[in-house]
């Protein structure tokens, strides 16, 4: 198919930097195939001079050393074919998960959005993993298996034509019933390679929440469905192993049938003098060359196949072109001010579902400017928004007086830190996890950041200090810690443009005074968009923000939105309210006890 067709192409064109390498074991394969050929006919040569009277011991000399040398090529050049096949294949996987890997990082948010990540992993690594053991195994046997067996069935034609027809007559049916499951097992292969990325997905899916899962008491169901998927997975390869002996079986067969035939008619052509002893014997060991191949490729055919439908699958993820790059003549400004601006700006996450309604507001170099608003009001998505995660429907996001879309990626996020809610950590180190921020800083700049955001205190108790292993997400350390962490990671970037996504929102309140204080220092200095949730840490804000809806409805002062009496106010209050029933709540608790 068009599309099939494609799909070489790439292959060959990954094999670009590494065809030196297959040439090589394409040469080695092919001396490899020519010294399969010659023994039987040194031995057919012997078998001659044995049967006339003027024979001599110089003549098995000869044979005997001839062989010799063939085999010591032999073994030189099965192993040559080897290992370079097995250099290129495994220069080919780097390339490819490289590749790939770059190639998903320059994704936009919607495509991880509707991808999960199990999958994605299975088609990154398992999948290239196929694609390798087809270079190193299939590309090599196949090419033996091809040529091998036209070369003897020439030599066979040249020592006796009428013999070599007979031999042929079952390779006919072997060729068409290795193409019948050719065309099968391929379409077999695709979607036992997609139950493989579920199963991976799946069991990715349930590790990342496996807190949940426990919390909740569902580890049997999860399980179950695990079980499945895997069920799934292994009555597609016993099915697909069902239809893929059978090309063996039968191979085999015929095979059989064919060197039954040359007993047969070689052995009458013999008797009568219509062929030789000699002769026979080479079409005796041949019969078994000719039709191993065929074997071979029956049994290598589920490595052809597998890395078929991986090719598929991988260059499939290839062929997803991201929608946000950099422009042509994309600019990198300098001596610039970085304030922000957005100009009556739509959004929706789906064509027609929107989001944010021509909103329109600025922050001024050095500002802080909070928004505040119900849930879904679209706060976390005017902060997506700046960095460019998202491309607007209409209107303008400009930073440093530029439309963000004609900057370059690497400067526009280059310039802005991020401290959101939900931090993610690495498994690392805590200095590996600090020094996200600028790997190249050196330790006085780490300890400086780590002092700021309030988090060396805790970091000098933990049991290995800066070595400490967080786990995977931070899971071995707290909620507060693990912010002051991001903070430090922020302050150590040194950005002119900082934004806030709910920091302090889900942390104790001695945590929250310590992180409040970080951030102070944070945003000194900085252009700083903070998204609150406790809308007491931002009453000291240069402008605030009220989004309903995703639209603007208030924005000011603190100072002039309570006396507007507005949303902002009613908001201020309930909270107010709120925290008042919980102090009463706690001094009744103490007074009860």
């Amino acid at each position: 198919s068009a599309a099939s067709d494609v799909y070489k192409r790439q292959v060959y064109e990954i094999l670009k930097g590494h065809r030196l390498l297959m040439t090589g074991s394409v040469i080695c394969g092919l001396l490899f195939a020519v010294t399969s050929l010659i023994p039987p006919l040194l031995i057919r040569r012997l078998i001659q001079w044995l049967t006339e009277a003027s024979a001599d011991s110089s003549d098995l000399i000869g044979v005997t050393f001839a062989l010799l040398g063939l085999y010591l090529i032999r073994g030189a050049t099965r192993y040559g074919y080897g290992y370079f096949s097995h250099v290129t294949a495994y220069g080919v996987m780097h390339d490819l998960m490289t590749r790939v890997y770059r190639h998903m990082q320059r994704q936009p948010h919607r495509f991880f959005n509707y991808k999960q990540t199990g999958s994605l992993i299975s088609a990154s690594i398992n999948d290239i993993e196929s694609v390798e053991d087809f270079i190193a195994h299939g590309i090599p046997e196949t090419i033996l298996a091809t040529i091998l067996p036209f070369s003897m069935i020439v030599v066979l034609f040249v020592l006796n034509p009428q013999l070599t027809l007979i031999v042929l007559v079952p390779i006919p049916l072997a060729s068409w019933l290795v193409y019948r499951y050719l065309s099968r097992a391929r379409l077999m292969w695709r979607i036992i390679r997609e139950h493989l990325a579920n199963l991976v997905a799946e069991v990715q899916d349930n590790l990342s929440g496996i807190a949940v899962i426990k919390a909740f008491s569902q580890e049997n169901r999860r399980a179950e469905i695990v079980e499945e998927k895997s069920m799934g997975f292994r009555d597609g390869m016993l099915r697909v192993n069902l239809v893929g002996q059978l090309p063996m079986g039968i191979i085999e067969a015929t095979g059989g049938l064919g060197l039954v035939l040359v007993i047969w008619m070689g052995g009458s052509m013999a008797l009568v003098g219509h062929t030789t002893v000699a002769d026979l014997f080479v079409f005796i060991v041949y019969m078994g060359y000719i039709y191993q191949p065929f074997l071979t490729l029956a049994s290598i055919n589920d490595v052809l196949q597998k890395a078929a439908a991986s090719v598929d699958r991988v260059f499939a993820l290839l062929a997803e072109e991201p929608d946000i790059v950099d422009p042509p003549g994309a600019l990198v400004p300098r001596n610039v001010d970085f304030g922000i601006a957005f100009d009556n700006v739509t959004f929706g996450y789906e064509p027609d579902d929107t989001v944010l309604h021509e909103v329109t507001f600025d922050v001024s170099p050095g500002e802080i400017v909070a928004l505040v608003g119900p849930t879904g009001a679209g706060k976390t998505t005017i902060s997506a928004l700046i960095p460019r995660f998202w491309d607007v429907q209409s209107g303008t996001v400009r930073v440093a007086n530029h439309d963000v879309r004609t900057l370059q990626l690497e400067f526009l996020r280059g310039n802005v830190a991020s401290v959101l809610q939900d931090v993610f950590l690495f498994h690392g180190t805590v200095l590996e996890n600090v020094l996200f921020g600028r790997p190249e800083a050196s330790n006085h700049e780490v300890i400086d950041a780590v002092k700021a955001a309030n988090a060396e205190e805790f970091i000098i108790n933990l049991p290995d200090g800066f070595e400490t292993v967080v786990g995977e997400r931070g899971v071995r350390l707290s909620g507060g810690q693990k912010q002051r962490l991001s903070i430090a990671r922020a302050l150590l970037k040194d950005a002119p443009i900082l934004i806030l996504d709910e920091a302090t929102s889900s942390v104790d309140a001695e945590s929250e005074s310590l992180i409040q204080e970080a951030i102070t220092r944070l945003a000194s200095n900085r252009t700083s968009v903070i998204i609150a949730h406790r809308l007491s840490t931002i009453r000291s804000a240069d402008k605030i923000i009220v989004l309903d809806d995703g639209r603007i409805v208030e924005s000011g002062t603190n100072h002039a939105l309570m006396a507007a009496n507005g949303l902002y106010a009613r908001m201020v209050q309930s909270q107010d309210l709120n925290r008042n029933w919980r102090i009463h709540r706690d001094v009744d608790e103490i007074v009860a006890d």
